[in-house]
């Protein structure tokens, strides 16, 4: 009865339209209402204890990274040397437009910032170079997917950070997945680009200006070795390396003379308004986490329903299909913090890896980024491609088949995950 008043505030409160971290706020209450378990204070200090977290600094400092890097002509550079170093791989634009998007995402982890950052650019291009303005928009949405998925990430530092998984191992379990993400972006656009009959259109590039393009964007390059090499070297922990990536930004937006006090100002006023939001959301779903682990109601779940899904397979399809519809009603990091302690247990229970879960879990849930209703990626894309929702809708449909594949891969062939973590002794 007590699990029934807790997932049916929650559920009610998300159905009349209440903002997710006050529905769970509000579960919590009506459950120590009703069951007299702690007394109300305890909300108060959960939500604060929840927020008070040295690794939960990552989510601002990597947001106001992505932001600086769009506002201190990083972005552009980037996607100058990729556009000449990379003339020659199959599908024009719309393929550098991908490649873009991975790099820039091992930059920010942040799907939006992705899109905005990539987009600017990339549209024009792309439809210069004969594409459809839906398709153009409908790739950079799906594109932008890329960001929370290779690392750093921002969902999986959340994830990390409450469901007790190691983040440097979901960070290095999570570049095989984005990886072949990536890919499949890539033959999806090549084969739409044939359907449509976009032209090839191949701008050769001597050596002499890839080495120019190199030579604007050898520090942004640099940057996510120096990040990702920091954190698995041991040289800092990830979010020292996200303080390291800020002052990085910074440093080279003042070199190359595009980063103003106006700029830099604005880019901390979007990191306040992006990061505020996710941060309080961790701090209400401490409450929840709490409540679950004290009263044991997962483990009564996973009992319960295991004996029903038969073995493993089934629990896989059956997890994908609820993370996909969720992911697409309800914001990223607060599905993952209201369905982790639930559903986790039960694969937990099937023999599964944690650590194959946690990135199954996050990269299923960030497809919900790119689906309607509520896809943040899509309003995104619409705002910079200015095309309307609709119109990316329709544009980015082949490409959410691929990324879904790419997670089904993923899910069902766990070494495509847990290679590099294994091989490095982290798994």
């Amino acid at each position: 009865m007590s699990a029934v008043v807790l997932f049916g505030i929650l559920i009610i409160s998300i159905i009349i339209g209440i903002p997710v971290c006050f529905g769970i706020a509000f579960s919590g209450i009506g459950f120590l209402l009703f069951t007299h378990m702690k007394p109300m204070i305890l909300i108060a200090q959960r939500s604060l204890n929840g927020m008070d977290s040295y690794t939960l600094l990552a989510i601002p400092l990597f947001t106001l990274a992505g932001y600086l890097m769009d506002k201190g002509g990083l972005s552009k550079r980037l996607v100058d040397f990729l556009e000449k170093a990379c003339f020659w791989i199959p599908g024009g634009m719309g393929t550098i437009t991908v490649l873009c998007c991975a790099v820039f995402a091992a930059l920010t982890g942040s799907g939006p910032a992705t899109v905005a950052g990539i987009g600017a650019i990339m549209f024009p291009a792309m439809i210069a170079g004969g594409y459809k303005r839906q398709t153009a928009a409908g790739l950079l949405a799906c594109g932008g997917a890329l960001g929370p998925v290779i690392p750093p990430s921002i969902c999986m530092i959340v994830y990390g950070t409450t469901m007790g998984v190691s983040v440097p191992a979901m960070f290095m379990g999570a570049i095989g997945p984005g990886l072949l993400m990536a890919l499949m972006l890539i033959i999806t656009n090549i084969l739409v680009c044939k359907r449509q009959g976009v032209a090839q259109q191949k701008t050769h590039h001597t050596l002499k200006e890839i080495g120019q393009a190199f030579g604007h964007a050898w520090g942004v390059l640099l940057l996510p070795i120096v990040v990702l090499g920091g954190i698995y070297g041991g040289v800092f922990t990830p979010t020292e390396a996200a303080a390291v990536c800020v002052a990085f930004s910074v440093i080279l937006g003042l070199c190359y003379r595009e980063l103003t006090l106006q700029s830099l100002l604005d880019a901390m006023l979007k990191t306040v308004e992006t990061s505020a939001m996710v941060i309080i959301i961790v701090g209400m779903s401490a409450i929840l986490s709490w409540i679950l682990s004290a009263t044991g109601i997962p483990a009564d779940i996973a009992a319960a329903i295991t004996p029903f899904l038969g073995n493993k397979y089934v629990y896989i399809i059956v997890l994908l299909l609820i993370l996909f519809i969720i992911g697409c009603l309800m914001e990223t990091v607060a599905s993952m913090l209201i369905l982790g302690p639930i559903l986790v247990p039960i694969g937990i229970a099937f023999g599964m890896s944690d650590l194959h879960l946690a990135i199954v879990f996050s990269i299923a849930l960030v497809v919900g980024m790119v689906t309607p209703p509520f896809g943040l990626n899509l309003f995104t894309a619409a705002a910079t491609t200015e095309q309307t929702f609709v119109e990316v809708v329709k544009g980015m449909i082949p490409y959410l088949i691929a990324l879904i594949a790419a997670v089904v891969l993923v899910a069902f062939i766990p070494a495509i995950s847990l290679f590099l973590p294994q091989a490095m002794g982290l798994a």
